[in-house]
């Protein structure tokens, strides 16, 4: 093919491209470089797209199906899965947004779950943010022994049984405040650690008392023992205590409920 030729059945493709953007167009012509003017499909034309491209590609029964594959009507067919050129319901043209979307398993999540809620405590009833306000509130208040028995109202300082009556009587717990003795036996505490609150108590005859509190993860306790979680002076928040520690306490409680 001569370079005339191909620049004569670009020039052609091209017209037909221009009819393509403008159905409405009457059909235009385009001149050779012999000088001779050939039609190209218009939209209200009779020769197609893919018979037009076939013609000024040359015409072979293998450019003749490759055109046909390329037409507009083929391309829309396969497109919308009426391959065989047959008409197809417009409803199957709308997109389906839900198979587009991800799963909310590969995010990691379920259904009804909600992102940014972290933590043991993030679903917790309103009970434990109760008894977390009031522990952050006394942080800082000194050791005093018998501190926090006289009753609910402020107090000068807390012992380790005053202070934990006082943050679960926050909660709704504890009629009154108690002792690492007395606790264990009240309404309302059940044995065991707890799904957001659990109370580590110790009250063996002959030994130290202690009672120590954790909530939501976060350790609280008045005084204790020295450790490399901290502890040892006034109202304060620990790290979690070792394990040898924890299991000195004999008696391990929780809030019903909580």
């Amino acid at each position: 093919m001569s370079v005339e030729a191909v620049t004569s059945r670009i020039d052609q493709i091209l017209a037909m491209q221009q009819q393509l953007t403008d159905p409405t167009a009457s059909s235009a012509t385009s001149t050779t470089t012999d000088g001779t003017s050939t039609a190209a499909a218009s939209g209200t034309g009779s020769t197609s797209f893919s018979d037009a491209l076939s013609s000024a590609l040359g015409g072979t029964d293998s450019t003749n199906a490759y055109t046909s594959a390329l037409s507009p009507d083929s391309l829309m067919a396969s497109a919308i899965g009426g391959g065989d050129g047959s008409s197809t319901d417009s409803s199957s043209l709308t997109p389906n947004i839900s198979a587009l979307l991800p799963s909310t398993s590969s995010l990691g999540l379920s259904t009804g779950s909600t992102l940014g809620t972290t933590g043991a405590t993030g679903n917790a009833p309103a009970q434990v943010q109760a008894m977390t306000n009031m522990a952050n509130s006394l942080v800082g208040k000194p050791y005093v022994y018998g501190g926090g028995h006289s009753g609910w109202g402020p107090q000068s300082g807390y012992d380790c049984s005053g202070f934990v009556s006082a943050v679960l009587h926050a909660g709704g717990y504890l009629s009154e405040p108690q002792d690492t003795v007395t606790l264990p036996q009240q309404a309302g505490m059940e044995s065991g650690p707890g799904q957001y609150v659990t109370v580590y108590d110790r009250a063996l005859p002959g030994e130290s008392g202690h009672v120590i509190i954790d909530i939501g993860g976060q350790f609280y306790e008045s005084g204790g023992s020295h450790g490399s979680w901290g502890g040892g002076g006034g109202v304060e928040k620990i790290g979690t205590p070792s394990a040898a520690y924890l299991s000195t306490f004999e008696t391990v409680l929780h809030p019903a409920g909580l």
